[in-house]
């Protein structure tokens, strides 16, 4: 029992910071401003008036962020592999305002080869984008907390505007030959 009750506040705890780390404070549009422009800033800071000081051109290039991404919008379809049948057919339909408000997401998943009572799981909830993981600093993480339905937090890694991989639940990529890739519809 007290390794049940362990592993509960665990998750709660993780799921807690992951939640956390989505909403910094900062929406991804600023935090991609200020990535393009070099500076570090936080929400509940004032910017700094001074200019930062100049750094070594070649620094500059060593440092430089990456390309700046869209937020992910409409409808990902893909089939995922599967443990225990021949594939899940997955379609993520990502809704919401470009600014980060009301962004909500649904998600069905149809399991190859099982019986139709069993074999959908739908979801909803809501979506966030944080920035980073343990393998890119830089990288843009989908998170989809969800509100309905029978999952677990699920991380997408966004590949690009018309692409998301499935991450683990550390968010970091599956280390696979599988296809874990949803493609915009």
């Amino acid at each position: 029992m007290k390794t049940i009750l362990s592993l509960l506040v665990l998750f709660s705890i993780t799921l807690g910071l992951q939640q956390v780390q989505a909403q910094e404070g900062r929406s991804y549009e600023e935090w991609l401003q200020s990535s393009a422009s070099g500076k570090k800033t936080v929400a509940a800071k004032p910017a700094r008036s001074t200019k930062p000081a100049a750094r070594p051109a070649a620094e500059e290039k060593a440092t430089a962020p990456a390309a700046a991404l869209a937020a992910p919008m409409g409808t990902f379809k893909g089939n995922l592999p599967c443990a225990d049948c021949q594939g899940i057919t997955t379609e993520l339909s990502l809704n919401g305002g470009s600014n980060g408000t009301s962004r909500t997401f649904t998600l069905k998943q149809t399991y190859q080869g099982k019986p139709a009572d069993k074999g959908v799981v739908t979801s909803s909830g809501k979506w966030f984008l944080a920035k980073g993981n343990k393998q890119d600093p830089d990288a843009v993480i989908l998170q989809l907390i969800p509100t309905a339905g029978n999952i677990d937090p699920m991380y997408f890694l966004q590949v690009s505007e018309s692409e998301v991989k499935l991450l683990d639940r550390q968010q970091a990529e599956i280390a696979s030959r599988n296809n874990y890739s949803l493609k915009k519809q």
